[in-house]
């Protein structure tokens, strides 16, 4: 498992190369992963962990059978994002037991994992994220507590619009020393972060679109 130090690049001022990156909530085959790799896409993320609001959070089904196609297809570069169970109408398991129902996964599949993203954003038919802009506050500050706990490497993905409708307010500043992965949806390539929030003055990716020729993923951009 990758452990060490995730560094924020200082993006501004200088040239950068991009990755481009396909993100994935389904399962998903060698085929498209190869068709996917084809067209440039050598960036997997997979979602490794789901709300699941009525069990209380649970690891994806389709995660490990993912990871393994997209390794069959030639991709090693993966990260995986977690959506986090929370939200005062469920019994959601600690933030620390999520990690670590996500983590044995990893140990037991031989996982190599870069990045664990913390996916922020809310969700209507789980009703997360309903604790009154303060309560959401307190939560997400535990929720970071348990992932710099963990020893992993984290990131959080989230958007302007999400982050200021969940906090209050766009300036809230959770923990601006994770690399951010930020979703616009405006089909422009690079990581220009056009509205500021969280602390973030740049970003590491850039979720361009959710559409894809698979139908089957996300498009995104990263620092090399």
């Amino acid at each position: 498992m990758f452990r060490s130090l995730f560094l924020l690049p200082a993006l501004v001022g200088y040239a950068y190369a991009l990755v481009s990156a396909v993100d994935s909530s389904t399962l998903v085959s060698v085929a498209t992963y190869q068709k996917a790799k084809s067209e440039g896409f050598t960036k997997a993320i997979i979602r490794g962990y789901t709300e699941s609001c009525s069990v209380g959070g649970k690891v994806d089904s389709n995660f490990v059978s993912t990871y393994k196609n997209a390794r069959s297809a030639g991709i090693t570069n993966i990260d995986t994002y977690w959506f986090p169970c929370n939200g005062s109408g469920h019994s959601c398991k600690s933030y620390a037991t999520q990690i670590a129902e996500l983590a044995a996964v990893f140990k037991a599949n031989s996982m190599k994992i870069g990045t664990i993203w913390i996916d922020i954003e809310k969700d209507s038919v789980c009703n997360n994220w309903n604790y009154g802009t303060s309560g959401n506050q307190a939560q997400a500050k535990s929720l970071i507590s348990a992932a710099k706990a963990s020893g992993f490497n984290f990131g959080i993905y989230s958007s302007p619009g999400e982050w200021g409708n969940i906090f209050g307010s766009t300036s809230f500043v959770l923990e601006s020393s994770y690399p951010l992965w930020f979703a616009t949806w405006n089909n422009v390539k690079t990581l220009t972060l056009g509205t500021k929030f969280g602390g973030w003055t740049s970003a590491v990716g850039h979720q361009y679109t959710d559409v894809s020729a698979s139908g089957q993923f996300d498009l995104s951009v990263f620092a090399n």
